[in-house]
């Protein structure tokens, strides 16, 4: 299914209920690597440009997946460069502008779009054939879950937070887009192939690098199911007085907090959706944190379950994308502890270690202080 990432399960315990909850190249560079994209540096194995006179390059891939940053050698080495978000019109528009551009004297150009399917290429294709040049193609290979960190990373960058769904189309970026594109280019994408029409297909692996500032380690909690539990009717609180400690957790988080531990929170509240005020949502964490005896800076996404619609909601990792901006995290140096698969996959994507609450809450002292001096 497209949309699978709404479903949650729970993590140690398959008798515990779900949460329902929701958030507010040049030929000189050899054997280098491209370092490409936004703070976070999305780095792609480099490949080296060929030697002909005259060549088409067609960079494809996710919406927010370092397409651009890896165009970056090729327009540095003198390839012309076309980009919609640059020409504006349609993609379809483009395959004219590289036919005049390379009839005016420009021999080399390189594109970088989404390029989704063999429909979308084959303009670009039949003009290259048609100027009798070499057309091939590049996939930057960040996938889906990838393409949502950055996505998030630069709109914080941009706009300097991650936009509410209603908020889209209203900046005139056309790099901050839904969440749903990605799933729409995810269910539209063709992968290339030489069969199209290409000398050459390749597939960019993905890794990324954290710039310099990004050092600090933290440890990220659920709070429904895993801090706390609901004395109501519901599994998450809907007044104050709903809320209760779960066992421990007073005990360790204060030794946590007595160690200098960042201790963050993040949590889904799709009870916002359906008509509970966030001021009374707020009081609940703020009570949580007032019986643990510790201040935690938290978030909370307060859409909907239904089908994605913002990045804040768990599994999506923008929470993640805010503490790790704000608090200049190194993800590989944070551990999160959750109750849910949603919180296992939101780790993932964020680039988190993970630790199923049971399990993290019934570590003796001495297992505690060794896992806070490996973060």
């Amino acid at each position: 299914m497209d949309y699978c990432d709404n479903e949650e399960v729970a993590g140690s315990s398959p008798a515990a209920p779900n949460d329902g909850q929701e958030c507010k190249l040049a030929s000189s560079f050899s054997d280098k690597e491209v370092i490409c994209g936004f703070d976070s540096h999305p780095v792609y194995l480099e490949k080296t440009m060929t030697k002909t006179k005259d060549e088409i390059v067609l960079i494809m891939g996710y919406p927010a997946s370092g397409k651009s940053t890896f165009a970056k050698p090729y327009i540095d080495e003198g390839y012309y460069y076309l980009n919609r978000d640059k020409e504006g019109g349609t993609v379809a528009e483009l395959a004219p502008k590289m036919t005049a551009a390379f009839n005016s004297g420009e021999r080399r150009i390189v594109l970088d779009n989404t390029f989704p399917t063999v429909e979308s290429r084959k303009p670009f294709i039949d003009a290259a054939k048609k100027l009798k040049v070499p057309i091939s193609c590049i996939m930057v290979g960040a996938t889906a879950e990838d393409a949502q960190l950055n996505a998030c990373l630069r709109m914080i960058q941009k706009q300097g937070k991650i936009l509410e769904p209603h908020e889209f189309g209203k900046v005139g970026n056309p790099n901050a887009f839904p969440i749903a594109v990605i799933f729409k280019y995810r269910k539209a994408l063709e992968h290339p192939t030489k069969d199209e029409g290409f000398v050459d297909v390749e597939t960019m692996p993905f890794k990324r690098y954290w710039a310099a500032r990004h050092t600090n380690s933290a440890i990220i909690f659920d709070y429904d199911g895993t801090l706390r539990e609901s004395t109501g009717d519901k599994y998450w609180p809907t007044k104050v007085s709903d809320v209760k400690l779960l066992p421990n957790r007073k005990k360790v988080m204060q030794a946590l907090d007595k160690a200098g531990i960042l201790m963050l929170g993040a949590s889904n509240q799709s009870a916002c959706a359906k008509g509970l005020a966030t001021d009374v949502v707020e009081d609940c964490f703020d009570k949580t944190n007032k019986l643990l005896g510790i201040d935690i800076p938290y978030l909370y996404c307060p859409h909907r379950a239904a089908m994605p619609q913002c990045y804040c909601r768990k599994p999506f990792c923008g929470q993640a994308a805010e503490f790790i901006e704000k608090y200049n995290l190194l993800p590989s140096k944070c551990l999160m502890v959750g109750d849910m698969t949603s919180d296992k996959t939101f780790a993932e994507r964020a680039g988190f270690n993970f630790m199923w609450a049971n399990d993290f809450f019934s570590k003796k002292e001495k297992e505690l202080k060794e896992l806070c001096d490996s973060l």
